[in-house]
């Protein structure tokens, strides 16, 4: 209430544009605490600025009941009243189809039934959730898993229609005393699950796979972007399925595969090989679609930081070399999640504080050669001020923007107005690709 008579009393003195907004943040960093470090940095009007949110499967579906379009309105009025300008939505979490199936089944999530049941009374969520974000000034990027095959390390129900990846993957490569030999295993000969069961890089067939799902999305669906997820390895002992064996040449971990300075190396190229790959035929085929990855938010951790050595790292462990991708042209934009991947402390004062979501957030600009970084934010903070600050540090070094995740967490914490009231009070376009 305090914004809204300052902002009639500048009006009437004749105050407008940049300055009204300038002098609204100051007021807000004085009645909220907010860092003022960050304030000066506002949007003017029209400057692109890429506002992102995530949304997941579990931000709009139970998983016992059916699906309901209404929540889809609630999502897209949610995030064009608070500013934003895109929404990553997710579209496949486990070979299965959020949207009209044509190449994976139903997910089961959104009858509330079946793995492969349609919904009741029928609908589309993919090409609602479309509509209604073009119908509110947003773009809708699809958001697919790309590795994982099935989740609770439990084996999917057979005979689906299309038929499940699970079981096309073991036709593809067969199995081994009971195992897939076109999943990942482990260095003790394992089927590697954490959440999920995951495909091997090394599977031409998966890329292939993978490559006929983008192109039923691209064909069928009005939509402005793909972003991958779980682009990586399950942790650093995967990688020794019969098929990577097979491509490889060489047993898991051991003599270097040929034309490669080490097995690590070799397996980073599976992975930036299934992104080139996507990449090149979306260039070829859907020129005007983005291709973006969120990705592991640690890629290297340095010395300099002081941090102990102690943190997972996408390029040792996972084996993602997400830098690769856009120093070698082969993707439009980086998201790293910079964010908890479970609870949230409040006040934060754990690992993933203010000052290391800075540096890690400087280390993909720093090497983000001519594509776009937009760093992931965390939604789950107990005060505000932890996302704004985090907005106004990625407007200081320059990205190209940022994205939240995810829907759920500003829904219960109820941030809409506070984005649209404060960092989001100038709209903001979209970014351009200039590059094609």
């Amino acid at each position: 209430m305090q914004r809204i008579r300052l902002i009639v009393l500048l009006s009437a003195a004749g105050v407008t544009g940049v300055m009204i907004l300038v002098l609204m943040q100051l007021v807000y960093a004085e009645i909220s605490g907010s860092n003022a470090a960050f304030l000066p940095v506002v949007n003017r009007p029209g400057e692109p600025e890429f506002r992102g949110m995530w949304v997941t499967r579990f931000d709009w579906t139970t998983g016992t009941e059916a699906a309901d379009p209404a929540k889809i309105d609630e999502i897209v009025q949610n995030a064009a009243d608070a500013g934003f300008n895109a929404i990553f939505f997710q579209v496949r979490g486990a070979a299965d189809a959020y949207y009209q199936p044509g190449p994976e089944p139903w997910a089961a999530r959104v009858s509330g039934g079946a793995l492969g049941q349609a919904p009741v009374p029928f609908w589309d969520p993919l090409a609602y959730f479309v509509q209604k974000a073009h119908e509110n000034g947003l773009q809708l990027h699809a958001y697919i898993n790309v590795y994982p095959v099935w989740d609770n390390c439990q084996t999917p129900p057979i005979h689906t229609t299309p038929e499940h990846f699970y079981y096309l993957l073991q036709q593809a490569h067969g199995e081994t005393d009971g195992k897939l030999n076109g999943l990942q295993w482990t260095t003790g000969g394992d089927q590697y699950c954490d959440v999920y069961w995951r495909a091997s890089p090394a599977s031409v067939f998966t890329d292939d796979h993978l490559i006929t799902v983008f192109d039923y999305l691209a064909s069928n669906y009005d939509i402005d972007g793909l972003h991958l997820d779980h682009t990586r390895y399950g942790n650093a002992e995967t990688s020794c399925d019969p098929v990577s064996a097979a491509a490889a040449g060489v047993p898991c971990f051991s003599t270097p595969p040929t034309g490669y300075s080490s097995y690590e190396h070799w397996q980073r190229a599976q992975v930036n090989g299934t992104v080139n790959k996507i990449y090149t035929h979306l260039v070829n085929n859907y020129p005007d679609l983005w291709l973006s990855a969120a990705v592991w938010p640690i890629y290297i951790e340095r010395p300099e930081w002081g941090w102990g050595g102690f943190a997972l790292e996408g390029y040792n462990d996972l084996y993602q070399d997400s830098k690769a991708w856009v120093q070698g042209g082969y993707i439009d934009v980086n998201t790293p999640m910079i964010y908890p991947g479970g609870g949230y402390n409040c006040p934060d004062d754990s690992f993933w504080s203010l000052d290391k979501w800075q540096t890690l957030a400087a280390d993909f600009q720093a090497d983000s050669g001519d594509r776009l970084i937009i760093p992931g934010i965390g939604s789950g903070y107990c005060t505000f001020d932890e996302i704004e600050n985090r907005i106004m540090a990625a407007r200081q070094m320059g990205t190209a923007g940022h994205a939240i995740f995810s829907y759920g967490a500003l829904l219960t914490n109820q941030y809409f107005d506070d984005l649209a009231d404060g960092p989001y009070a100038v709209p903001a376009t979209v970014p351009e690709i200039t590059w094609r």
